[in-house]
């Protein structure tokens, strides 16, 4: 590449830079005085806003009005840790045909801290999915589905913990295994828009599929590749299995 494209594409880079600008928007404050500016950045208890003319002023988040201070919030989400920690119990259900009969459950307990200095006071909502396999490993279900909404203020020092119900997984009779094994959670923290600002999985495929399971609910069905398995299509494909195998080859009806 020599020396003029190498210069061309230099520019045209910064040329397609300087013209993307946010939104020019009015901003006033609790004084009903107003200004055209355009959001640049949150820095604490401050809002960095760039006029029309490109120049940049500092105005305190205090002394905006409440649309525009949460506005401002929005704008720059917070950074939030998210530590998820789950325990399962095994507990004697009593006595099936004379065989002892053990039943395993699974709950999950979320801690979600900001971590970030600047304010965040503005509703967030988490959403946590227990994931389980059934025991013929052919897929996922979702086990529960949980919402919670919440604020950080100083009461709660910026961190919001919340658990879900202890979930029925599979029993034990006689030593044989039935029902379903969990494979753990995701969950994700939306603003109030339904913007996701953060999430976290306990594995991998979790995450590369986040956007089928955001999209379940309990009792969601998926195939290994995260499609979703119909009511009826499990049971349709058994049937159509089953007429395969008492088909007589070469006779037709």
């Amino acid at each position: 590449m020599n020396i003029k494209t190498k210069s061309f594409i230099l520019f045209l880079m910064i040329t397609l830079v300087s013209g993307v600008r946010a939104e020019l928007r009015i901003w006033t404050d609790v004084n009903d005085k107003s200004i055209e500016a355009e959001h640049v950045r949150t820095l604490s208890d401050k809002v960095v806003l760039r006029q029309a003319d490109g120049t940049e002023i500092k105005v305190s988040l205090d002394t905006l009005c409440e649309r525009d201070r949460q506005y401002a919030i929005l704008k720059t989400p917070p950074r939030i840790d998210i530590s998820v920690s789950a325990d399962a119990d095994r507990s004697n259900a009593g006595y099936g045909n004379r065989r002892n009969v053990q039943e395993e459950t699974v709950s999950v307990e979320v801690k979600i801290r900001k971590s970030s200095p600047s304010p965040y006071d503005a509703p967030l909502s988490a959403e946590l999915y227990l994931i389980g396999m059934p025991e013929n490993g052919a897929g996922y279900i979702i086990l529960d589905k949980l919402r919670q909404t919440f604020s950080f203020t100083a009461e709660n020092k910026n961190s919001h913990t919340f658990e879900s119900q202890a979930v029925s997984l599979k029993k034990l009779e006689g030593g044989r295994q039935m029902g379903i094994e969990y494979k753990g959670y995701l969950i994700a923290v939306k603003d109030k828009t339904g913007e996701i600002i953060s999430i976290k999985c306990s594995k991998l495929d979790f995450e590369k599929n986040a956007e089928a399971i955001l999209a379940g609910q309990k009792g969601t069905m998926f195939d290994t590749d995260f499609k979703v398995i119909e009511r009826g299509q499990k049971k349709e494909s058994r049937n159509a299995e089953k007429g395969k195998q008492t088909a007589f080859p070469g006779r037709q009806f």
